[in-house]
């Protein structure tokens, strides 16, 4: 009977002997498990940058944007969908907030332009939708109860978060997270509006992709810009234009994002304001377009609206409400939906990235197993003397066969092991790779700091797996010519040679 150790070091020796067709089999593994723990390594952190930077916000749960849906007159509808309102009005509005759901229903209000001068060195330029109306019950979510109530002759502003949590550093060039103590500090403030003001939207920033870094505008680079806004000003009376409606505000509290929230009564005078502003100050009267167009009438009328905001009690289930406002005719989505499409999209990606990579990871392990069984056989073609020997000494059958399948499970865990290996160093260059065109993609200064230092990831439990499994698969594939091997004939394999 042979020792274990005398087995393997039998084993090792053979695989010595036959160095070409050993390295052959060892590499052929290696590469099908290279190619599964590569992948297994960087799924789950790419998965994870893309919804960090895809998704950088707070999701507001109990939030709906509610939108108009154009209806082409045209269509075979039935009698009901005919119906269905065009656009949202104050009535729509108030039969929403009959709802055992909702909260509260209001108008979405924009504000364009604004500017909040406590904010002129924000990292984000104001957008459209800089400055929007909101229910009270929304801005009561997000504001300091007591800061709310000590608002007498100032209009309660909710800021975006994000305006005011990002510090830009000027040494290094880059954005760094405010200290929360000094964000806070914002509760309270009073701060001055100025709506009208097209310089509001004015960038400070610019991001140099060259560099891979954040740089200050110059005041060249600031008056530059000022000059193009001020080209589209042509078309108005700049003595009319140019007069600006100054408001005093208090910051009460955030929310996520990078809106600005005020209450809907302010905000529906703040525009009104404006467009009375714009009527009186164009200087070429527009010809209006025609009222009604291929999807109906093409402009709401007083009263109506485009957009609103639906909120819904604490802890309500949206998806029922969401339903009804559809099927009334009316787009409706929340963040939380658009969220949940949003992974289930990366997330059926990411499924196929895994079946395509472990479908041919599964097929090069395939080609290794069939490596394996001709290296064994051949193993035991060239060791029928060796076989006879043993055998003669009085080796079993038993002890035979494990000889051979000792020196393919040897071959496979080795193989595994290199491609563990390989695996890990592949993954963290392609991670570094990744990164790199990462950070040179994303110019938005939240999502630069949410990019991760690595992608790569150690499944110990997978590999723990990977190397069980192969070594389960090295001893099928070389089963059978094992079995041959107990099966030789001592006295015919001594005699032959």
């Amino acid at each position: 009977m042979i020792r274990r150790r005398d087995q393997i070091r039998l084993s090792v020796r053979k695989i010595g002997l036959r160095r070409k067709r050993a390295v052959f089999s060892i590499i052929s593994v290696a590469l099908g498990i290279l190619v599964v723990v590569t992948v297994n390594s960087l799924v789950s952190g790419i998965r994870d940058l893309v919804i960090r930077t895809g998704f950088t916000e707070e999701i507001d749960k109990d939030v709906i944007r509610v939108t108009h849906t154009p209806r082409h007159y045209g269509d075979e509808e039935s009698s009901s969908s005919r119906k269905r309102a065009q656009f949202l009005s104050d009535e729509l509005l108030a039969e929403f907030c009959e709802w055992k759901e909702v909260e509260a229903a209001a108008p979405e209000i924009r504000i364009q332009p604004v500017n909040v001068e406590a904010l002129a060195e924000s990292p984000r330029a104001a957008s459209h939708d800089y400055a929007m109306g909101a229910p009270e019950a929304l801005i009561c979510r997000y504001a300091d109860a007591r800061e709310l109530a000590a608002c007498e002759g100032v209009i309660p502003l909710v800021l975006g978060e994000r305006f005011v949590k990002l510090r830009y550093h000027e040494r290094t060039s880059k954005f760094e997270l405010e200290d929360p103590a000094r964000v806070q500090s914002w509760i309270g403030r009073d701060v001055t509006l100025r709506v009208g003001d097209p310089m509001g939207q004015l960038e400070r920033f610019r991001y140099d992709y060259d560099k891979k870094q954040w740089l200050r505008l110059s005041e060249e680079e600031i008056a530059q810009r000022r000059k193009h806004i001020e080209s589209y000003e042509g078309e108005f009376d700049k003595m009319i234009h140019n007069r600006l409606l100054t408001l005093k505000g208090r910051v009460v509290g955030f929310c996520p994002g990078t809106r600005l929230l005020m209450p809907e009564e302010p905000a529906r005078l703040c525009a009104k304001w404006l467009k009375q502003r714009n009527d009186l100050a164009r200087l070429r009267p527009v010809e209006p377009p025609a009222e009604y167009g291929p999807h109906g009438r093409r402009a709401p009328r007083e009263g109506e609206f485009t957009r609103a905001t639906v909120l819904l009690k604490a802890g309500t289930n949206p998806e029922p409400v969401v339903k009804r406002l559809k099927e009334m005719g009316f787009g409706a989505t929340t963040r939380q939906n658009a969220f949940e499409s949003f992974l289930k999209e990366v997330d059926t990606a990411m499924k196929i990235v895994k079946r395509i990579g472990y479908a041919f990871g599964g097929v090069l392990l395939l080609l290794a197993c069939g490596l394996l069984w001709s290296t064994t056989s051949r193993i035991v073609s060239d060791s029928r003397a060796d076989i006879g020997l043993f055998r003669a000494l009085g080796a079993t059958k038993g002890d035979v066969r494990r000889l051979f399948l000792t020196e393919t499970v040897f071959l496979g865990a080795l193989g595994t092991l290199v491609g563990i290996f390989l695996g890990w160093t592949a993954a963290y260059w392609i991670s570094r790779l990744v990164l790199h065109i990462a950070a040179g993609e994303i110019s938005d200064p939240e999502e630069m700091l949410m990019i991760p230092r690595s992608l790569f990831s150690v499944d110990w439990t997978r590999c723990a797996l990977l190397l069980a499994g192969a070594a389960a698969v090295s001893l099928l594939a070389g089963l059978w010519p094992a079995n041959r091997a107990a099966n030789v004939d001592p006295v015919k394999a001594l005699k032959r040679e």
